[in-house]
């Protein structure tokens, strides 16, 4: 026999005060007398009896003690354990991935459900047994936690079943073991995973707004927002719009089950440093009402790539963002415009651009900066305290290159050989960024490395020198890059909840956390700046198709897998109930 609750106990206090009533009750019968010397007979009596005799053969009290006490055992959920095997180790896995956020029961969510669920089932088992607990935030990433109260709601997105080749593993390393999944998705374990599944999709009303966009035309700004209806019925409501928290716009919509529909706006100014888009009606997922759309400057910069052919070099600028390439092979008739970016690639630079910022390749000695030739085989690496976590451990061989004397503005991002010659550097000179990789891609590997084109990138997006971000606007589950500016001082990011978090320049920050609007600033060795980003919820995770998951009857049905035995506690109210007639017919008899 096991216990589920007990806290009911608390009620046992209510017990003596019902002996204490009949304790303190006096009980009085009509009678005739002939002489009032009787009196002094019954004084006697009364006298001689102790509290404690009026308890005797009091059958009326000790059937309501009968009764409270049954009915205090009955909601301490007691039951009978039979029939089933017992593990030694418990290895429960919960979604809190972003769908768990909806609403599952009332105020409370899917996850919120599902931890209570989770933590019913670790009370229900042994006492010695050994428990694991295993939170998945989405894609392949988990935590392991020591308590429930650990998790807390993410936002990512994926597939649970992608953790499973770990928790497999996990298992296989214990001597007997259950495993317990609790998500919002159907899924089912596989032969060689024992356990069970508990899943908490449900219906309901749903309606996310996936997209606010913005897009300046001379003066004009165009602003589209998309609305689109993922739940299990028509929806009508309002859509405002906002500049920043100036209201705009208010639109009622009426979209019918899996419609969408996109609203468009036009302005002839618009000072405001974000959008803010939000659904007014309430339904099974909050988070997803409200969308936000960072006003950024416009981002979109030139490139001349002056080059015979290089198809690496290509290949990572067109993976760039918002910018514009251009291609030439002649170094002597530059078009007479004015790039963001220019880049020379085994080519001798005839004239200094009057702006812009320059990245030589395999360069000759210029106004800028010196080289030397070089020609043995050696080993290339990063210097890791001036590149990102992902970029640390680039490696890679080259045939000959040239060792760079770099310039007192430079920071070194490559070496070569034993005495760690510069061959790439990348510094800030009168207001505009000189580059440099020391060698012909085409003499070494590193094209062939996987890192290449994030080196290029990083690279590249260093010398357009596009701001503290590479974008304003992200989806959580997005990696977001703080990039920061080459003569970076300090950077800190202002959370929705205005908490403060510390990064390095090059840090990967945490989209999975918390949703809204963002502020990082920068403090440089010359001025403090502060850009505004976006994270918002993941619209895949939006969808609750009523028809995919399991309605709230057949949830609470699935959740009597998580009982172990059979439950005693309708047997309980039944005899309590039993008595209580029994009582009630004594009664109505006059005791």
């Amino acid at each position: 026999m096991g216990i589920v609750n007990l806290w009911p106990l608390f009620f046992s206090i209510t017990i003596p005060m019902v002996v204490l009533l009949y304790i303190l009750k006096r009980k009085y019968k009509e009678k005739e007398i002939s002489s009032s010397l009787l009196w002094m007979e019954a004084y006697k009596n009364t006298s001689a009896n102790t509290p404690w005799e009026k308890l005797k053969i009091n059958i009326m009290m000790f059937l309501q003690i009968l009764i409270l006490s049954l009915i205090i055992l009955s909601i301490m959920s007691p039951y009978l354990k039979f029939g089933q095997k017992t593990y030694k180790n418990i290895i429960v896995v919960i979604d809190n991935t972003a769908s768990m956020s909806a609403l599952y029961d009332g105020e409370k969510t899917r996850l919120e459900e599902g931890k209570n669920l989770a933590e019913e089932y670790i009370k229900n088992s042994k006492e010695e047994n050994e428990s694991y607990i295993i939170s998945y935030n989405g894609e392949n990433d988990y935590d392991v936690v020591n308590h429930f109260k650990d998790i807390t709601q993410k936002y990512g997105t994926g597939d649970i079943t992608n953790i499973f080749s770990y928790v497999r593993a996990l298992g296989e390393g214990l001597e007997s073991y259950e495993v317990l999944v609790i998500t919002d998705k159907e899924i089912t374990l596989k032969d060689d995973i024992n356990g069970k599944v508990i899943s908490l999709g449900n219906k309901g009303e749903n309606v996310a707004v996936t997209n606010i966009a913005h897009k300046f035309n001379e003066r004009k700004i165009n602003i589209i927002a998309t609305i689109k209806n993922f739940g299990d019925s028509d929806y009508t409501g309002d859509f405002s719009l906002y500049g920043e928290e100036n209201l705009l716009d208010v639109k009622s919509i009426t979209l019918k089950k899996g419609e969408s529909t996109t609203l468009n706006y036009e302005y002839d100014s618009f000072n405001y440093k974000y959008l803010k888009g939000e659904l007014s009606k309430k339904d099974l997922i909050a988070l997803d009402n409200v969308y936000y759309d960072v006003i950024s400057e416009e981002k979109e910069k030139k490139v001349l790539l002056i080059t015979e052919k290089n198809v690496f070099l290509e290949k990572s600028l067109n993976s760039l963002e918002n910018i514009s390439l251009y291609k030439t092979n002649d170094s002597e008739n530059i078009p007479n415009e004015d790039y963001d970016l220019y880049i020379y690639d085994n080519k001798k630079m005839k004239s200094i651009p009057k702006s812009g910022s320059i990245l030589f390749i395999n360069p000759e000695s210029n106004e800028f900066f010196n080289v030397e030739e070089v020609d043995k085989v050696a080993l290339g690496t990063s210097v890791s305290e001036e590149m990102p976590n992902y970029l640390k451990n680039i490696s890679f061989t080259l045939s000959k290159y040239k060792k760079i004397d770099m310039p007192y503005y430079g920071k070194a991002l490559l070496t070569a050989g034993e005495e760690e010659d510069v061959i790439s550097f990348v510094g800030e000179k009168d207001e505009r960024i000189i580059g440099a990789i020391g060698f012909d891609i085409h003499n070494s590997d590193i094209a062939l490395k996987k890192e290449f084109p994030l080196f290029m990138y990083e690279l590249e997006e260093k010398m357009i020198n596009s701001g503290i971000l590479y974008k304003n606007k992200f989806v959580s589950g997005d990696e977001i890059t703080i990039k920061g500016s080459t003569t970076s001082k300090e950077i800190k990011v202002i959370n929705p909840d205005k908490s403060i978090t510390e990064v390095e320049k090059g840090d990967s920050y945490d989209s999975l956390t918390n949703l809204g609007l963002y502020k990082v600033k920068e403090t440089t060795e010359n001025e403090e700046k502060e850009e505004l980003f976006s994270i918002n919820y993941p619209v895949e995770e939006s969808v609750t198709d009523g028809e995919k998951t399991l309605s709230s009857e057949n949830v609470k049905k699935q959740n009597k897998i998580l009982r172990r035995g059979f439950s005693l506690s309708p047997l309980i109210l039944l005899t309590a109930l039993g008595f209580l007639i029994l009582e009630w017919i004594l009664y109505l008899k006059g005791n």
